[in-house]
């Protein structure tokens, strides 16, 4: 079983924990944090006290970080990780670049964004666009050779998928200015809409990570 720690909305990198959960074909919960006592048990799973953040109930294993946890959630499902070197390596370049370039930029774009009552320049909004920009087109050029990322269906796609698809909303960025990029999200965005949950049933969600162990929280 697999405990999934997230916030309520839903924001990209709970939408891409949530995909990855789904399509690995793994039972899992979430558990949402909105109380003290929820923040406290979530502090012994992410140091930092950010979402997302799961536990393995079977293996005791624990992760933050939604790259870290999306490459567990590959491995241990044999799901969308290739097993070949060259391939492998494919999919694991292109989930750091979403990890390293990507996701930060769009957070701090985010920031500014929200936190905007005057006092930036306009430069600090337009630099972490520009930049986004520039990320569209070498995602764009790579779509034009394959159909995915890193050949077939990966990880890859599935962790960054979910910020493309608000590009327009966060950064003003109009997709279909990237035909490949843009033809790429409306196919992958068709898929998940096939995809069934695994989540398990309400009775069984109420779980806990206290003390190094984990339980039903009425337990």
């Amino acid at each position: 079983m697999i405990i999934f720690y997230r916030i309520p909305n839903e924001s990209p990198n709970m939408i891409k924990v949530s995909v990855m959960l789904n399509e690995a074909g793994l039972p899992f919960v979430e558990k949402i944090i909105d109380s003290d006592e929820e923040k406290e048990e979530l502090f012994a799973i992410s140091p930092n006290g950010t979402t997302p953040a799961i536990v393995d109930t079977e293996t005791g294993a624990t992760l933050f970080e939604s790259g870290a946890i999306i490459l567990y959630l590959a491995e241990k499902s044999g799901k969308l990780i290739p097993s070949d070197e060259k391939t492998r390596a494919d999919v694991l370049k292109w989930l750091m670049f979403e990890s390293s370039n990507v996701c930060p930029t769009m957070i701090e774009l985010h920031y500014y964004i929200l936190n905007d009552f005057g006092q930036y320049p306009d430069s600090i909004v337009e630099r972490y666009k520009q930049r986004l920009m520039s990320y569209c087109t070498i995602l764009n050029e790579r779509l034009k050779e394959s159909e995915y990322l890193a050949g077939g269906y990966s990880v890859a796609d599935v962790i960054m998928y979910p910020w493309i698809v608000t590009l327009e909303d966060f950064a003003e960025i109009n997709l279909a200015d990237y035909s490949f990029l843009n033809n790429w999200a409306m196919n992958i965005g068709e898929h998940l809409k096939t995809i069934e949950t695994t989540q398990t049933p309400l009775e069984q969600r109420d779980w806990c990570y206290k003390n190094s162990e984990f339980a039903f929280c009425s337990a």
